[in-house]
């Protein structure tokens, strides 16, 4: 940045005129320099990282931060890279005030196959930029073995508005600066228009273990379906899979696969909600379509909050049958509830 210095020659009666103004006009300050601090550069380090390690990344300014500190968008760039934006607080830094830098950890994707990340830090037009490679794990060394939630039986039933503790294995112990594990919401059925559960982009597994643990939040709505998700955990290899049930508040019973005639794996369900059932439930079920067939009965324990059941369809029920199924929890004044499908072609 330039700066231009004016030189004023002064003569007897300019300073004469000087002694006579007020104090106040007396020395008119020059024009002061621009100091507004801006972006002027940004690094990584290390520049190389494998899936699932950690970076640090530091955003340099041109003079001091001002009071109360100064924010720095920070994005990848040409890549969706949600690990990046969830590490970064949204894509949002904040350098301190009194301070020209801040520095902060990263976490990107695990990628298949060695990949450059470039990255940028700007704000009110100023832009500095870097990149950071990340280098694929070699699967016989380093992946996800398992992932799982801490919710009893074999359906992991999930009632809405709570939050359940999950957990993710690596097949050896993390490095330096843990392992971060990506986590993705994979699919969802059963659950038109329905809310998703709320997981983090990954979890970190701490340094010298195998095993990271992360929240996962199913919302409440006011009136929802029952459902599966696939919830996976990967390091750019093939991912693991849990598949949770998620319930809605209210007893109900759904069909949360596409179904299908002949030798498919049909899936439907039973959610008790909220209702309090401290001697576990038994369901009696019924399908009122000719060649659709469910299990006569389930029984679901006391500590679990639904369960799922097979739905067989005959080979000869053409597409587009409209298909009718009950539940009837015995011995509980939810009574019976229904829920109708369509055999899909």
């Amino acid at each position: 940045m330039s700066h231009m210095t004016i030189h004023r020659r002064a003569g007897l009666g300019a300073a004469a005129l000087a002694l006579a103004l007020p104090a106040a006009f007396a020395a008119a300050p020059s024009a002061a320099a621009d100091t507004t601090p801006r972006v002027a550069s940004t690094s990584v380090s290390p520049a190389v990282i494998t899936a699932g390690g950690e970076a640090l990344q530091t955003v340099r300014l041109t003079a001091p931060a001002p009071a109360g500190g100064l924010g720095v968008e920070v994005i990848s760039v040409g890549f969706a890279d949600g690990n990046y934006q969830y590490s970064t607080d949204g894509g949002h830094v904040r350098v301190p005030e009194g301070k020209t830098s801040v520095t902060f950890p990263i976490r990107l994707e695990a990628y298949e196959d060695e990949t450059v990340v470039p990255l940028l830090a700007r704000r009110d037009g100023a832009t500095a930029g870097t990149s950071v490679t990340v280098r694929p794990l070699d699967w016989r060394e380093q992946t996800v073995t398992g992932i799982d939630l801490d919710v009893p039986g074999d359906a992991k039933a999930v009632v809405a508005g709570t939050k359940v503790t999950g957990s993710v294995e690596l097949a050896a112990p993390a490095g330096t600066g843990g392992t971060s594990v990506d986590l993705r919401v994979a699919h969802v059925s059963g659950l038109p228009g329905g809310p998703a559960p709320k997981i983090p982009r990954y979890t970190v597994v701490p340094a010298g273990s195998t095993r990271g643990t992360f929240t996962m939040e199913y919302p409440a709505v006011p009136v929802g379906g029952i459902g599966i998700t696939d919830i996976a955990a990967d390091l750019g290899h093939p991912p693991m899979r849990v598949a949770p049930l998620l319930v809605p508040k209210q007893y109900t019973v759904g069909v949360v696969r596409e179904l299908r005639a002949g030798d498919r794996n049909n899936l439907g369900a039973v959610g008790l909600g909220d209702r309090w059932h401290p001697f576990g439930a038994v369901i009696e079920l019924t399908s009122d379509t000719p060649g659709v067939t469910v299990p006569r009965k389930i029984e679901i324990p006391a500590e679990e909050a639904g369960a799922n059941f097979p739905v067989t369809v005959d080979p000869s029920v053409p597409a587009g049958t409209k298909v009718r199924i009950s539940a009837t929890w015995v011995l509980s004044t939810a009574g019976t509830v229904t829920t109708e499908a369509v055999v899909a072609g």
